[in-house]
């Protein structure tokens, strides 16, 4: 991201990679899909809203974590190849869960399948969207592979089968946290390392379900795939969270911008000449505030990086995550540039 205000391209207007094309075009469904779609459904049912305060943006900042009912929800994992076989044992992939017409009757007989055809699974079709919509719904994750250069929807109902403690167990051994044992300095540092681990995937200390999971298998994939996607939406929090092979984390939400964060974006949008404010805004609330579509990205910090002899106690309670970038996106109107953008200034 430029630093000095400059507008960057869209993602998804510069790739040419056909694993980082499939996920562009993933990214902007999810972002349709758990975003758009849930701040309409809110609206439509007269709910307000819950857009978070800038001081709130980095995990474990306090703010609360308040399932909301009109959120769209979603956990997928995207491969650039297809599932190792020694992470067999914690995705489940069976003949039983594949995509297929037979098992989409079986696993959820209340979606209407009647029009399915396996050519809708690969991302790039038309339909793919609309199957993705409907499978979303179903627990637990779906799976999206590559075979040559086609990435398809693959499983459906994937749990990610780990216990928690051998996941913060790793986490620990791999950063100096611990030298062995799990327990070896006692129940109040597992518990300290256990919230730690899910900061260090961009979460609240007491993530769960699907935030859970996404960890987990970000962490179990690192290990294992050359390249990976996980995405998760969960009703806590109301962001689509992507995490990868890469040292950021990246999250997408909703945010309402006050009169001076206005003035300040359509200062920077008023230099390029190339779009307006009215291009970014996705609608604007009863109060007249602007709300449009961020990104942030966070980087970990030393603390998360490895422990320093004498100061492990004290990383435990120091943040992990930095805010690495932030910018506006205009997904409604066609890939016009990101336009970076400083949000949070803490």
């Amino acid at each position: 991201m430029s630093q000095s205000g400059e507008i960057i391209p869209f993602e998804s207007a510069v790739q040419k990679d056909p694993y980082l094309d499939s996920r562009s075009r993933l990214t902007d469904i999810l972002i349709r899909y758990c975003l758009i779609d849930s701040y309409t459904t809110f609206k439509s049912h007269g709910a307000r809203y819950p857009f978070i305060d800038p001081a709130n943006l980095l995990p474990n900042t306090g703010s609360p974590n308040i399932e909301q009912p009109y959120q769209n929800t979603v956990l997928i994992f995207m491969l650039d190849g297809g599932l190792p076989r020694g992470l067999n044992k914690h995705f489940r992939l069976r003949g039983s869960n594949q995509v297929t017409w037979r098992n989409i009757q079986r696993l959820a007989p209340d979606i209407d399948a009647g029009e399915y055809k396996s050519a809708h699974c690969e991302l790039q079709s038309p339909e793919a969207e609309r199957l993705l919509r409907k499978l979303s719904r179903l627990d637990y994750a779906l799976m999206v592979e590559r075979d040559k250069d086609v990435f398809s929807l693959s499983h459906m109902h994937v749990k990610v089968e780990r216990l928690t403690d051998n996941a913060i167990k790793d986490l620990g051994k791999q950063l100096g946290y611990i030298d062995r044992r799990l327990f070896e300095r006692g129940e109040d540092y597992v518990d300290a390392l256990e919230a730690k681990f899910f900061e260090y995937y961009g979460f609240s200390q007491n993530a769960s379900g699907r935030k859970g999971a996404a960890a987990m298998a970000a962490q179990l994939l690192d290990d294992h795939v050359g390249r990976f996607s996980v995405f998760v939406s969960s009703q806590e929090d109301c962001r689509l969270t992507q995490l990868d092979e890469g040292d950021l984390i990246t999250q997408y939400l909703l945010v309402r911008l006050d009169e001076d964060d206005k003035a300040a974006l359509s200062a920077v949008l008023d230099k390029t000449a190339q779009s307006g404010l009215e291009d970014y805004v996705i609608d604007v609330s009863d109060e007249g505030h602007p709300i449009v579509l961020f990104r942030v990205r966070f980087r970990r910090r030393n603390p998360a990086l490895g422990a320093g002899r004498g100061v492990i106690d004290r990383s435990l309670t120091e943040p992990w995550l930095d805010i690495a970038d932030q910018a506006v996106l205009a997904p409604l109107t066609g890939h016009l540039p990101a336009v970076p953008f400083a949000w949070f200034r803490g």
